[in-house]
């Protein structure tokens, strides 16, 4: 690499303060262990292990499952506080982003705050959970709120959430059946969005799911907009996955299926650390990327994301 890559991590998770054990929605630490809990309460922790490992920007987001469960009301004035929070991020470091919590599921209640979150208050994007109340995004209850995002052009993470039965997975697996159920939730929420017109009805659109999914390309290979064909012929649609971290055989078989411009380094920290530059690059490299796809993937794929409202902007002017 002649210059140092520009990374923008688009996975990284933070608890507003009222989320805290003190706030008034507290969250009990469940299965963190003490230093993850610390760091997910302490955005200065981000900022000093983005600084460390050479990451430009990181897009944080707080998920509605992680307080509120699977299923049931989520309180509006919850979200409205934590969107309030995750505002403020940018303004108080300069590295990092807040993507606007919403609950998708609950129709023109969710599109209204999107739209809060993204033209009052100036966020860059939104997160959403994959399911909730056993509907996936292809639900008519999510539209109005990827109709906001894509209104103002702003990428959408789709958040993986825990299967229903994941204690059966548990006690299968372990802790990893819990992420592979995850990864089922994920996976079915972006089939249930290529088997819907969404996407055709909705072009400004722009999706992001997590590596957890991966598996339901073996699915979205069969045939469709991911045919062998379509994507012999370089047709993308304005569908992301992220890295999840930067194992080389991983970001190979993304790249491979998606295409570079579809692939966005992140890692869901604190779960997992920051993403190292030099690592990064190691690994960009192992994966047989070239330079200008592998800076795609450490940063231009995110900064080409985050830029789309404001090039909407400029047009409109």
């Amino acid at each position: 690499m002649t210059a140092p890559l520009d990374i923008v991590d688009i996975h990284v998770h933070l608890w507003p303060p009222a989320w805290r054990p003190d706030g008034k929605h507290a969250r009990p630490a469940g299965s963190f262990t003490p230093e993850i809990y610390r760091k997910i309460t302490t955005p200065q922790a981000l900022v000093e292990e983005c600084e460390t490992a050479g990451v430009s920007l990181a897009i944080v987001t707080a998920t509605i499952e992680s307080l509120f469960g699977l299923e049931g009301p989520v309180p509006l004035s919850a979200l409205r506080e934590a969107n309030d929070w995750l505002a403020t991020l940018s303004r108080d470091h300069s590295t990092l982003a807040g993507f606007g919590v919403v609950n998708a599921f609950s129709g023109e209640e969710g599109a209204r705050e999107a739209e809060r979150a993204i033209v009052e208050l100036g966020l860059s994007g939104l997160v959403i959970d994959s399911a909730r109340d056993g509907k996936f995004l292809a639900d008519p209850a999510v539209r109005p709120t990827l109709e906001v995002a894509a209104r103002h052009k702003v990428p959408v993470f789709v958040h993986p959430v825990a299967h229903p039965h994941s204690h059966v997975l548990i006690d299968g697996a372990g802790t990893l059946g819990n992420s592979l159920g995850r990864g089922l939730m994920n996976g079915v929420a972006f089939l249930s969005v290529i088997q819907s017109p969404v996407l055709d009805e909705l072009p400004d659109l722009h999706l992001i799911f997590a590596t957890l999914g991966l598996g339901a390309i073996v699915q979205a290979a069969r045939g469709d907009i991911y045919s062998r064909a379509e994507r012999a012929a370089g047709k993308r649609p304005n569908i992301y996955f992220d890295t999840m971290g930067h194992d080389p055989a991983i970001i190979r078989t993304l790249t491979g299926f998606f295409g570079a411009e579809r692939v966005l380094a992140g890692t869901d920290w604190p779960i997992l650390a920051a993403i190292d530059r030099r690592s990064l690059n190691d690994s960009l490299a192992e994966a047989g990327l070239s330079e200008e796809d592998a800076r795609l993937v450490a940063g231009g794929n995110a900064r080409r994301l985050l830029s789309l409202r404001e090039a909407r902007a400029e047009a409109a002017e």
